[in-house]
Protein backbone atom coordinates (compact mmCIF):
# COMPACT_ATOMS: atom_id res chain seq x y z
CA UNK A 1 0.00 0.00 0.00
CA UNK A 2 1.45 3.51 -1.03
CA UNK A 3 2.14 6.34 1.81
CA UNK A 4 -0.92 8.49 0.38
CA UNK A 5 -3.42 5.05 0.56
CA UNK A 6 -2.58 4.37 4.15
CA UNK A 7 -3.21 8.00 4.99
CA UNK A 8 -6.27 7.96 3.35
CA UNK A 9 -7.48 4.32 4.47
CA UNK A 10 -6.58 5.80 8.18
CA UNK A 11 -8.34 8.77 7.98
CA UNK A 12 -11.85 7.24 6.52
CA UNK A 13 -10.96 4.35 9.78
CA UNK A 14 -10.91 7.75 11.85
CA UNK A 15 -14.55 8.94 10.63
CA UNK A 16 -16.22 6.03 11.56
CA UNK A 17 -15.69 3.87 7.74
CA UNK A 18 -16.08 0.16 8.95
CA UNK A 19 -14.72 -1.11 5.67
CA UNK A 20 -12.08 0.92 6.13
CA UNK A 21 -11.25 -0.40 9.84
CA UNK A 22 -11.63 -3.87 8.84
CA UNK A 23 -9.32 -3.38 5.81
CA UNK A 24 -6.89 -1.81 8.81
CA UNK A 25 -6.97 -5.40 10.79
CA UNK A 26 -6.15 -7.34 7.64
CA UNK A 27 -3.46 -5.16 6.64
CA UNK A 28 -1.51 -4.83 9.53
CA UNK A 29 -2.49 -7.84 11.41
CA UNK A 30 0.23 -9.77 10.15
CA UNK A 31 2.95 -7.33 11.11
CA UNK A 32 1.58 -7.53 14.94
CA UNK A 33 1.41 -11.00 14.99
CA UNK A 34 5.42 -11.22 13.88
CA UNK A 35 6.51 -9.24 16.46
CA UNK A 36 4.10 -10.32 19.60
CA UNK A 37 5.20 -13.28 18.56
CA UNK A 38 8.95 -13.14 18.04
CA UNK A 39 8.97 -10.87 21.35
CA UNK A 40 7.51 -13.57 23.00
CA UNK A 41 8.75 -16.34 21.68
CA UNK A 42 5.56 -17.95 20.95
CA UNK A 43 4.24 -17.58 24.57
CA UNK A 44 0.41 -18.55 24.95
CA UNK A 45 -0.72 -15.17 25.49
CA UNK A 46 0.66 -14.11 21.85
CA UNK A 47 -2.74 -14.41 20.49
CA UNK A 48 -4.27 -12.32 23.40
CA UNK A 49 -1.68 -9.81 23.45
CA UNK A 50 -2.11 -9.63 19.46
CA UNK A 51 -5.62 -9.24 19.74
CA UNK A 52 -5.48 -6.28 21.89
CA UNK A 53 -3.20 -4.39 20.41
CA UNK A 54 -5.61 -4.47 17.73
CA UNK A 55 -9.07 -3.72 19.44
CA UNK A 56 -6.85 -0.79 21.41
CA UNK A 57 -5.39 0.75 17.78
CA UNK A 58 -9.09 0.75 16.98
CA UNK A 59 -10.67 2.15 19.63
CA UNK A 60 -7.56 4.68 20.07
CA UNK A 61 -7.92 5.94 16.17
CA UNK A 62 -9.58 9.24 17.53
CA UNK A 63 -6.34 10.29 19.08
CA UNK A 64 -3.56 9.29 16.52
CA UNK A 65 -3.28 13.59 15.41
CA UNK A 66 -0.88 12.41 12.12
CA UNK A 67 -2.43 9.77 10.24
CA UNK A 68 0.70 9.62 8.52
CA UNK A 69 2.12 7.52 11.68
CA UNK A 70 -0.45 5.07 12.24
CA UNK A 71 1.93 1.80 11.32
CA UNK A 72 4.74 3.19 14.02
CA UNK A 73 2.09 3.91 16.36
CA UNK A 74 0.61 0.52 16.20
CA UNK A 75 3.78 -0.89 16.16
CA UNK A 76 4.75 0.83 19.76
CA UNK A 77 1.19 0.09 21.25
CA UNK A 78 2.10 -3.40 20.53
CA UNK A 79 5.54 -3.30 22.23
CA UNK A 80 3.76 -1.63 25.51
CA UNK A 81 1.47 -4.70 25.45
CA UNK A 82 4.52 -6.88 25.45
CA UNK A 83 6.24 -4.94 27.79
CA UNK A 84 3.23 -5.04 29.88
CA UNK A 85 2.83 -8.63 30.28
CA UNK A 86 6.48 -9.08 31.15
CA UNK A 87 5.69 -7.07 34.16
CA UNK A 88 2.69 -8.29 35.27
CA UNK A 89 3.49 -12.01 34.48
CA UNK A 90 3.86 -12.86 38.62
CA UNK A 91 1.12 -10.53 39.82
CA UNK A 92 -2.52 -12.54 40.88
CA UNK A 93 -5.68 -11.66 38.99
CA UNK A 94 -8.95 -11.38 38.18
CA UNK A 95 -8.61 -11.94 34.36
CA UNK A 96 -6.21 -10.25 31.93
CA UNK A 97 -3.34 -11.47 29.43
CA UNK A 98 -0.90 -12.82 32.72
CA UNK A 99 -3.42 -14.81 34.17
CA UNK A 100 -1.73 -18.00 33.07
CA UNK A 101 1.41 -16.84 31.58
CA UNK A 102 3.46 -20.29 32.85
CA UNK A 103 0.97 -22.54 30.97
CA UNK A 104 2.79 -23.53 27.78
CA UNK A 105 1.86 -23.99 23.99
CA UNK A 106 2.48 -26.96 22.44
CA UNK A 107 1.49 -25.34 18.87
CA UNK A 108 3.75 -21.49 19.96
CA UNK A 109 7.02 -21.74 19.52
CA UNK A 110 7.30 -18.94 16.95
CA UNK A 111 10.60 -19.91 15.64
CA UNK A 112 9.51 -23.17 14.73
CA UNK A 113 6.30 -21.90 13.13
CA UNK A 114 8.24 -19.84 10.62
CA UNK A 115 11.02 -22.70 9.80
CA UNK A 116 8.10 -24.40 8.88
CA UNK A 117 5.70 -22.39 7.36
CA UNK A 118 8.06 -20.32 5.56
CA UNK A 119 10.15 -23.27 4.43
CA UNK A 120 13.52 -21.61 5.82
CA UNK A 121 16.33 -23.81 5.28
CA UNK A 122 20.13 -23.23 5.22
CA UNK A 123 21.49 -20.31 6.89
CA UNK A 124 18.02 -18.64 7.04
CA UNK A 125 16.43 -21.76 9.51
CA UNK A 126 20.00 -21.37 11.12
CA UNK A 127 18.99 -17.22 12.20
CA UNK A 128 15.68 -18.60 13.07
CA UNK A 129 16.85 -21.19 15.15
CA UNK A 130 19.18 -18.66 17.06
CA UNK A 131 16.70 -16.49 17.74
CA UNK A 132 15.80 -19.12 20.51
CA UNK A 133 18.61 -18.22 22.54
CA UNK A 134 17.99 -14.59 22.71
CA UNK A 135 17.18 -13.53 26.38
CA UNK A 136 13.78 -11.26 26.57
CA UNK A 137 15.39 -7.57 26.03
CA UNK A 138 17.21 -8.83 23.36
CA UNK A 139 13.92 -10.68 21.41
CA UNK A 140 12.37 -7.64 21.80
CA UNK A 141 14.54 -5.84 19.81
CA UNK A 142 14.87 -8.51 17.48
CA UNK A 143 11.41 -8.75 16.70
CA UNK A 144 11.67 -5.29 15.31
CA UNK A 145 14.87 -5.49 13.60
CA UNK A 146 13.99 -8.52 12.15
CA UNK A 147 10.96 -6.41 10.13
CA UNK A 148 13.23 -4.08 9.49
CA UNK A 149 15.83 -5.84 7.69
CA UNK A 150 13.20 -7.45 6.03
CA UNK A 151 12.15 -3.94 4.64
CA UNK A 152 8.92 -3.47 6.69
CA UNK A 153 9.48 -1.31 9.39
CA UNK A 154 12.04 1.59 9.04
CA UNK A 155 14.98 2.51 11.95
CA UNK A 156 13.06 5.54 12.93
CA UNK A 157 9.86 3.06 13.83
CA UNK A 158 12.20 0.80 15.74
CA UNK A 159 13.69 3.58 17.72
CA UNK A 160 10.35 4.70 18.48
CA UNK A 161 9.03 1.60 19.43
CA UNK A 162 12.06 0.51 21.74
CA UNK A 163 11.68 4.17 23.05
CA UNK A 164 15.64 4.82 23.13
CA UNK A 165 17.24 7.53 20.25
CA UNK A 166 17.83 6.42 16.85
CA UNK A 167 21.67 6.57 18.38
CA UNK A 168 21.11 4.63 21.36
CA UNK A 169 19.31 2.07 19.01
CA UNK A 170 22.14 1.84 16.58
CA UNK A 171 24.49 0.49 19.52
CA UNK A 172 21.53 -1.96 20.79
CA UNK A 173 21.24 -3.48 17.44
CA UNK A 174 24.69 -3.69 17.11
CA UNK A 175 25.44 -5.90 20.55
CA UNK A 176 22.23 -7.71 20.17
CA UNK A 177 23.73 -9.02 16.22
CA UNK A 178 26.53 -9.74 17.74
CA UNK A 179 24.89 -12.25 20.51
CA UNK A 180 22.43 -13.69 17.26
CA UNK A 181 25.75 -14.76 15.60
CA UNK A 182 27.45 -16.10 18.67
CA UNK A 183 24.02 -17.72 18.61
CA UNK A 184 24.64 -19.20 15.42
CA UNK A 185 27.39 -20.87 16.24
CA UNK A 186 25.88 -22.06 19.01
CA UNK A 187 23.40 -23.77 16.92
CA UNK A 188 25.99 -24.93 14.57
CA UNK A 189 27.78 -26.62 17.02
CA UNK A 190 25.37 -28.54 18.48
CA UNK A 191 23.40 -29.26 15.13
CA UNK A 192 27.25 -30.87 14.37
CA UNK A 193 27.06 -34.65 13.18
CA UNK A 194 29.29 -36.58 14.82
CA UNK A 195 29.46 -33.66 17.92
CA UNK A 196 32.19 -32.48 19.81
CA UNK A 197 32.64 -35.17 22.67
CA UNK A 198 33.88 -32.18 25.06
CA UNK A 199 30.61 -30.42 23.96
CA UNK A 200 28.56 -33.01 24.56
CA UNK A 201 30.27 -33.53 28.33
CA UNK A 202 29.73 -29.52 28.60
CA UNK A 203 25.99 -29.78 27.95
CA UNK A 204 25.73 -33.20 29.80
CA UNK A 205 23.48 -30.84 32.27
CA UNK A 206 21.47 -28.79 30.07
CA UNK A 207 17.74 -29.75 30.14
CA UNK A 208 17.15 -28.75 26.48
CA UNK A 209 16.06 -25.51 26.33
CA UNK A 210 17.35 -22.76 24.92
CA UNK A 211 18.86 -19.72 27.17
CA UNK A 212 20.90 -17.18 27.54
CA UNK A 213 22.99 -18.85 30.14
CA UNK A 214 23.41 -22.06 27.98
CA UNK A 215 24.20 -20.14 24.96
CA UNK A 216 27.12 -18.28 26.86
CA UNK A 217 28.12 -21.66 28.27
CA UNK A 218 28.68 -23.01 24.83
CA UNK A 219 29.91 -20.39 23.06
CA UNK A 220 32.73 -20.07 25.60
CA UNK A 221 33.33 -23.39 24.63
CA UNK A 222 33.65 -22.92 20.84
CA UNK A 223 36.12 -20.07 21.33
CA UNK A 224 38.00 -22.34 22.75
CA UNK A 225 37.61 -25.33 21.36
CA UNK A 226 39.67 -26.65 18.38
CA UNK A 227 36.87 -29.05 16.83
CA UNK A 228 34.29 -26.11 17.47
CA UNK A 229 36.05 -23.17 16.52
CA UNK A 230 35.90 -23.28 13.38
CA UNK A 231 31.67 -22.61 12.85
CA UNK A 232 31.31 -19.24 12.83
CA UNK A 233 33.16 -19.40 9.64
CA UNK A 234 31.64 -18.77 6.48
CA UNK A 235 28.24 -17.06 8.62
CA UNK A 236 26.56 -14.90 6.18
CA UNK A 237 25.23 -11.91 7.60
CA UNK A 238 21.82 -11.89 9.20
CA UNK A 239 20.22 -8.84 7.39
CA UNK A 240 21.19 -10.34 4.31
CA UNK A 241 19.69 -13.53 5.09
CA UNK A 242 16.55 -11.86 5.49
CA UNK A 243 15.65 -9.57 2.67
CA UNK A 244 12.47 -10.27 1.03
CA UNK A 245 11.63 -12.91 3.73
CA UNK A 246 7.54 -13.45 4.18
CA UNK A 247 6.03 -12.70 7.29
CA UNK A 248 5.22 -15.50 9.47
CA UNK A 249 1.27 -16.34 8.32
CA UNK A 250 -1.26 -15.71 11.04
CA UNK A 251 -2.75 -19.13 12.41
CA UNK A 252 -4.72 -20.50 14.26
CA UNK A 253 -7.28 -18.51 16.78
CA UNK A 254 -6.29 -15.14 15.22
CA UNK A 255 -6.83 -16.02 11.70
CA UNK A 256 -10.36 -17.62 12.41
CA UNK A 257 -11.69 -14.31 14.17
CA UNK A 258 -12.21 -12.25 10.79
CA UNK A 259 -12.09 -8.31 10.46
CA UNK A 260 -15.28 -7.73 10.99
CA UNK A 261 -15.35 -9.45 14.13
CA UNK A 262 -12.27 -7.35 15.43
CA UNK A 263 -13.96 -4.23 14.76
CA UNK A 264 -17.20 -5.68 16.93
CA UNK A 265 -14.95 -6.83 19.99
CA UNK A 266 -13.80 -3.29 19.50
CA UNK A 267 -16.75 -1.65 19.44
CA UNK A 268 -17.87 -3.68 22.53
CA UNK A 269 -14.57 -2.84 24.75
CA UNK A 270 -15.52 0.72 23.69
CA UNK A 271 -19.08 0.37 25.17
CA UNK A 272 -17.77 -1.16 28.33
CA UNK A 273 -15.27 1.89 29.08
CA UNK A 274 -12.36 -0.56 28.73
CA UNK A 275 -8.25 -0.13 28.26
CA UNK A 276 -8.39 3.76 27.88
CA UNK A 277 -5.05 5.65 26.09
CA UNK A 278 -4.12 3.13 23.26
CA UNK A 279 -0.46 3.42 24.42
CA UNK A 280 -0.84 3.53 28.47
CA UNK A 281 -3.95 2.43 29.53
CA UNK A 282 -4.13 -0.26 31.84
CA UNK A 283 -6.58 -3.36 30.44
CA UNK A 284 -9.06 -2.69 33.23
CA UNK A 285 -12.36 -0.74 32.73
CA UNK A 286 -12.70 2.66 33.54
CA UNK A 287 -15.46 2.31 35.27
CA UNK A 288 -14.83 1.76 39.42
CA UNK A 289 -17.91 1.20 41.15
CA UNK A 290 -20.36 -2.12 42.05
CA UNK A 291 -22.73 -0.85 39.77
CA UNK A 292 -20.82 -0.27 37.08
CA UNK A 293 -19.34 -3.42 37.26
CA UNK A 294 -22.93 -5.29 36.81
CA UNK A 295 -23.00 -4.17 33.17
CA UNK A 296 -20.41 -6.09 32.33
CA UNK A 297 -22.05 -9.48 32.46
CA UNK A 298 -22.25 -11.71 29.06
CA UNK A 299 -25.32 -9.67 27.73
CA UNK A 300 -24.59 -6.37 27.93
CA UNK A 301 -22.03 -4.29 26.09
CA UNK A 302 -18.43 -5.42 26.41
CA UNK A 303 -19.72 -8.91 27.65
CA UNK A 304 -18.79 -10.68 24.18
CA UNK A 305 -14.89 -9.08 25.51
CA UNK A 306 -15.27 -10.30 28.45
CA UNK A 307 -16.43 -13.84 27.75
CA UNK A 308 -13.67 -14.59 25.12
CA UNK A 309 -11.42 -13.60 28.75
CA UNK A 310 -13.20 -16.34 30.50
CA UNK A 311 -12.97 -18.69 27.38
CA UNK A 312 -9.24 -18.31 27.80
CA UNK A 313 -8.17 -21.21 29.62
CA UNK A 314 -10.30 -23.40 28.16
CA UNK A 315 -9.34 -23.00 24.66
CA UNK A 316 -5.66 -23.53 25.55
CA UNK A 317 -6.37 -26.77 26.95
CA UNK A 318 -8.08 -27.65 23.26
CA UNK A 319 -4.95 -26.47 21.80
CA UNK A 320 -3.21 -29.22 23.91
CA UNK A 321 -5.12 -31.55 23.44
CA UNK A 322 -5.38 -31.07 19.78
CA UNK A 323 -1.74 -31.12 19.28
CA UNK A 324 -1.95 -34.20 21.14
CA UNK A 325 -4.39 -36.02 19.46
CA UNK A 326 -2.24 -34.66 16.06
CA UNK A 327 1.06 -36.70 17.31
CA UNK A 328 -0.56 -39.89 18.17
CA UNK A 329 -2.27 -39.68 14.61
CA UNK A 330 0.36 -38.95 12.32
CA UNK A 331 2.76 -41.69 14.38
CA UNK A 332 4.68 -38.68 15.98
CA UNK A 333 6.07 -37.11 12.35
CA UNK A 334 4.79 -33.87 10.77
CA UNK A 335 4.64 -35.36 6.86
CA UNK A 336 2.81 -32.27 6.13
CA UNK A 337 5.42 -29.50 5.87
CA UNK A 338 8.66 -31.01 6.50
CA UNK A 339 11.64 -32.03 4.25
CA UNK A 340 11.01 -35.87 3.19
CA UNK A 341 15.22 -36.94 3.12
CA UNK A 342 16.03 -38.47 6.40
CA UNK A 343 19.21 -36.62 6.50
CA UNK A 344 18.24 -33.10 5.31
CA UNK A 345 21.71 -32.22 3.95
CA UNK A 346 23.52 -31.59 0.58
CA UNK A 347 25.69 -34.18 -0.73
CA UNK A 348 26.61 -34.92 -4.36
CA UNK A 349 25.45 -37.53 -6.64
CA UNK A 350 27.31 -40.57 -8.16
CA UNK A 351 26.57 -42.84 -10.15
CA UNK A 352 26.32 -45.38 -7.32
CA UNK A 353 23.62 -43.48 -5.40
CA UNK A 354 20.33 -45.00 -5.38
CA UNK A 355 17.92 -42.48 -7.12
CA UNK A 356 15.75 -40.91 -4.50
CA UNK A 357 13.31 -38.09 -3.71
CA UNK A 358 12.25 -35.36 -1.62
CA UNK A 359 9.43 -33.19 -0.52
CA UNK A 360 9.59 -29.16 1.16
CA UNK A 361 6.77 -27.34 1.79
CA UNK A 362 6.22 -23.26 3.09
CA UNK A 363 4.11 -21.13 4.66
CA UNK A 364 1.17 -23.16 5.06
CA UNK A 365 -2.33 -21.65 6.85
CA UNK A 366 -2.84 -24.74 8.32
CA UNK A 367 -3.43 -24.91 12.08
CA UNK A 368 -0.41 -25.91 14.45
CA UNK A 369 1.97 -27.91 12.15
CA UNK A 370 3.84 -30.30 14.65
CA UNK A 371 7.73 -30.36 14.74
CA UNK A 372 8.49 -33.92 14.38
CA UNK A 373 10.75 -35.86 12.03
CA UNK A 374 11.16 -36.24 8.20
CA UNK A 375 8.74 -37.42 6.50
CA UNK A 376 10.42 -40.52 3.58
CA UNK A 377 13.25 -41.90 3.23
CA UNK A 378 15.23 -41.83 0.10
CA UNK A 379 13.82 -45.74 -0.26
CA UNK A 380 10.80 -44.52 -0.23
CA UNK A 381 10.46 -43.62 -3.79
CA UNK A 382 12.83 -45.79 -6.59
CA UNK A 383 13.43 -45.32 -10.36
CA UNK A 384 9.84 -47.07 -11.18
CA UNK A 385 7.26 -48.56 -8.12
CA UNK A 386 6.66 -51.87 -8.27
CA UNK A 387 2.79 -53.05 -7.69
CA UNK A 388 4.00 -54.04 -3.90
CA UNK A 389 5.10 -50.74 -3.29
CA UNK A 390 1.45 -48.98 -4.33
CA UNK A 391 -1.46 -48.65 -1.29
CA UNK A 392 -3.40 -51.52 -1.46
CA UNK A 393 -6.64 -49.06 -2.35
CA UNK A 394 -5.29 -47.13 -5.27
CA UNK A 395 -6.41 -48.18 -8.88
CA UNK A 396 -3.57 -48.94 -11.01
CA UNK A 397 -3.33 -45.96 -13.61
CA UNK A 398 -2.82 -46.47 -17.01
CA UNK A 399 0.61 -45.54 -18.45
CA UNK A 400 0.79 -41.83 -20.81
CA UNK A 401 1.36 -41.98 -24.28
CA UNK A 402 2.29 -38.65 -26.32
CA UNK A 403 -0.68 -38.87 -28.08
CA UNK A 404 -1.05 -34.83 -29.84
CA UNK A 405 -4.58 -33.39 -29.12
CA UNK A 406 -4.98 -30.09 -31.40
CA UNK A 407 -8.01 -28.68 -29.52
CA UNK A 408 -6.11 -28.62 -26.53
CA UNK A 409 -2.54 -28.49 -24.49
CA UNK A 410 -3.93 -29.28 -21.50
CA UNK A 411 -7.20 -30.66 -20.61
CA UNK A 412 -9.64 -29.09 -17.42
CA UNK A 413 -8.98 -30.80 -14.34
CA UNK A 414 -11.38 -33.77 -13.98
CA UNK A 415 -14.27 -33.34 -10.93
CA UNK A 416 -14.59 -36.63 -9.87
CA UNK A 417 -12.42 -39.59 -10.03
CA UNK A 418 -12.67 -41.57 -13.47
CA UNK A 419 -11.73 -45.23 -14.09
CA UNK A 420 -8.97 -46.01 -17.00
CA UNK A 421 -11.65 -46.98 -19.16
CA UNK A 422 -13.69 -43.60 -18.60
CA UNK A 423 -10.39 -41.81 -18.72
CA UNK A 424 -10.02 -39.14 -21.35
CA UNK A 425 -7.07 -38.61 -23.88
CA UNK A 426 -3.72 -37.48 -21.83
CA UNK A 427 -2.11 -34.56 -22.98
CA UNK A 428 0.74 -34.55 -25.07
CA UNK A 429 3.33 -32.42 -23.08
CA UNK A 430 5.17 -34.31 -19.74
CA UNK A 431 3.97 -30.81 -17.65
CA UNK A 432 0.42 -31.37 -18.71
CA UNK A 433 0.57 -35.31 -18.29
CA UNK A 434 1.24 -34.46 -14.64
CA UNK A 435 -0.99 -31.16 -14.39
CA UNK A 436 -3.64 -33.91 -15.03
CA UNK A 437 -2.71 -36.81 -12.29
CA UNK A 438 -2.35 -34.00 -9.54
CA UNK A 439 -5.71 -32.16 -10.21
CA UNK A 440 -7.27 -35.90 -10.54
CA UNK A 441 -5.72 -37.09 -7.04
CA UNK A 442 -6.36 -33.62 -5.47
CA UNK A 443 -10.15 -34.09 -6.43
CA UNK A 444 -10.31 -37.56 -4.96
CA UNK A 445 -9.27 -35.60 -1.61
CA UNK A 446 -12.07 -32.50 -2.39
CA UNK A 447 -9.34 -30.12 -2.99
CA UNK A 448 -9.96 -27.66 -5.80
CA UNK A 449 -7.76 -27.84 -9.17
CA UNK A 450 -4.58 -26.13 -9.51
CA UNK A 451 -3.22 -24.52 -12.86
CA UNK A 452 0.31 -24.45 -14.82
CA UNK A 453 2.20 -20.89 -13.93
CA UNK A 454 4.32 -20.38 -16.50
CA UNK A 455 6.93 -18.57 -13.62
CA UNK A 456 6.76 -21.41 -11.16
CA UNK A 457 7.40 -23.40 -14.55
CA UNK A 458 10.61 -21.61 -14.97
CA UNK A 459 11.59 -22.09 -11.25
CA UNK A 460 11.27 -25.50 -11.49
CA UNK A 461 13.02 -25.82 -14.68
CA UNK A 462 15.86 -23.94 -13.52
CA UNK A 463 16.28 -25.79 -10.68
CA UNK A 464 16.32 -29.53 -12.78
CA UNK A 465 19.03 -27.87 -14.85
CA UNK A 466 21.01 -27.00 -11.82
CA UNK A 467 20.98 -30.49 -9.81
CA UNK A 468 22.01 -31.93 -13.31
CA UNK A 469 24.46 -29.44 -13.68
CA UNK A 470 26.34 -29.49 -10.35
CA UNK A 471 25.54 -32.85 -9.12
CA UNK A 472 23.37 -32.54 -6.30
CA UNK A 473 20.11 -33.46 -4.73
CA UNK A 474 18.44 -31.31 -2.55
CA UNK A 475 15.74 -28.50 -1.98
CA UNK A 476 18.86 -26.45 -1.10
CA UNK A 477 21.35 -25.91 -3.68
CA UNK A 478 25.29 -25.55 -3.32
CA UNK A 479 25.05 -21.52 -3.09
CA UNK A 480 22.24 -22.01 -0.20
CA UNK A 481 19.30 -20.94 -1.94
CA UNK A 482 16.42 -22.58 -1.13
CA UNK A 483 13.00 -22.95 -3.13
CA UNK A 484 11.50 -19.67 -2.08
CA UNK A 485 14.78 -17.95 -2.92
CA UNK A 486 14.22 -19.58 -6.48
CA UNK A 487 10.43 -19.20 -6.47
CA UNK A 488 10.86 -15.16 -5.91
CA UNK A 489 14.21 -14.66 -7.79
CA UNK A 490 11.63 -16.04 -11.10
CA UNK A 491 9.38 -13.15 -10.29
CA UNK A 492 6.45 -15.19 -8.35
CA UNK A 493 5.28 -13.05 -5.43
CA UNK A 494 4.52 -16.10 -2.98
CA UNK A 495 2.29 -16.34 0.38
CA UNK A 496 2.76 -19.86 0.38
CA UNK A 497 4.96 -22.44 -1.52
CA UNK A 498 5.85 -26.20 -1.42
CA UNK A 499 8.40 -28.07 -3.76
CA UNK A 500 8.75 -32.12 -4.29
CA UNK A 501 11.86 -33.03 -5.97
CA UNK A 502 12.49 -36.67 -7.94
CA UNK A 503 15.10 -38.34 -9.90
CA UNK A 504 15.38 -41.60 -12.07
CA UNK A 505 11.41 -41.70 -12.89
CA UNK A 506 11.10 -41.79 -16.53
CA UNK A 507 7.32 -40.90 -17.29
CA UNK A 508 4.70 -38.43 -15.70
CA UNK A 509 2.85 -41.97 -14.28
CA UNK A 510 6.04 -42.77 -12.30
CA UNK A 511 6.90 -39.96 -10.83
CA UNK A 512 3.52 -39.36 -9.79
CA UNK A 513 3.38 -43.01 -8.41
CA UNK A 514 6.68 -42.05 -6.50
CA UNK A 515 5.56 -38.42 -4.93
CA UNK A 516 1.71 -40.12 -4.09
CA UNK A 517 3.40 -42.78 -2.28
CA UNK A 518 5.10 -40.45 -0.03
CA UNK A 519 3.59 -39.42 2.56
CA UNK A 520 5.38 -35.78 2.43
CA UNK A 521 4.95 -35.52 -1.41
CA UNK A 522 1.42 -36.76 -1.28
CA UNK A 523 0.82 -34.18 1.40
CA UNK A 524 1.99 -30.92 -0.97
CA UNK A 525 0.13 -32.57 -3.87
CA UNK A 526 -3.26 -32.67 -1.69
CA UNK A 527 -2.58 -29.05 0.31
CA UNK A 528 -5.86 -27.60 -0.65
CA UNK A 529 -4.80 -24.22 0.19
CA UNK A 530 -1.97 -23.95 -3.07
CA UNK A 531 -3.56 -22.35 -6.21
CA UNK A 532 -1.21 -23.10 -8.80
CA UNK A 533 1.86 -25.26 -9.93
CA UNK A 534 4.99 -25.54 -12.03
CA UNK A 535 7.24 -28.41 -13.20
CA UNK A 536 10.26 -28.74 -14.53
CA UNK A 537 12.47 -31.70 -16.01
CA UNK A 538 16.02 -32.24 -17.00
CA UNK A 539 16.50 -35.00 -19.56
CA UNK A 540 20.36 -36.45 -19.09
CA UNK A 541 22.35 -39.22 -17.65
CA UNK A 542 21.45 -39.94 -14.03
CA UNK A 543 18.26 -38.83 -14.65
CA UNK A 544 15.29 -37.40 -15.48
CA UNK A 545 15.74 -34.87 -12.81
CA UNK A 546 12.17 -33.74 -11.52
CA UNK A 547 10.75 -30.54 -9.96
CA UNK A 548 7.52 -30.32 -9.06
CA UNK A 549 6.54 -26.20 -7.40
CA UNK A 550 3.40 -25.12 -5.91
CA UNK A 551 2.39 -21.87 -5.04
CA UNK A 552 0.01 -19.23 -3.91
CA UNK A 553 0.49 -15.65 -4.85
CA UNK A 554 0.26 -13.29 -1.95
Amino acid sequence: MSSQGEVALVKAAQQGDGRAQQELVATYLPLVYNIVGRALDGHADVDDVVQETMIRALNGLGSLRDPAGFRSWLVAIAMNRVRSLRQDRHAPAEHGLHEAYDVPDPGADFEGLAILRLGLSGQRREVAEAARWMDAEDRDLLSLWWLEATGRLTRAEVAAAMELSPQHTAVRVQRMKERLETARVVVRALAAVPRCVLLDDLVATWDGAPSALWRKRIARHTRDCTVCGGFGAGLAPAEGLLVGLALVPVGGALAALSPREYVALAADARAAGMYGDPLTGGQEPLVHDRADRTDLADGAPGGRLRQRHSLRRRRRRRVAVAAVAALVAGGGSAALLIPGDADDTRRPVTAQDAPADTALSAPAPSPSPSKAGPSASPSEASPSASPSRKPPTRKPRPKPTPTPTPTRSTPPPAPDPVTPEAAPAPPSSVAGQVLALVNAERAKAGCSPVTQNSTLDTAAQRHSDDMAARGFFDHTNPDGEDPGDRITAAGYTWSTYAENIARGQQTAADVMRSWMDSPGHRANILNCSVKETGLGVHQGSGGPWWTQVFGTKM
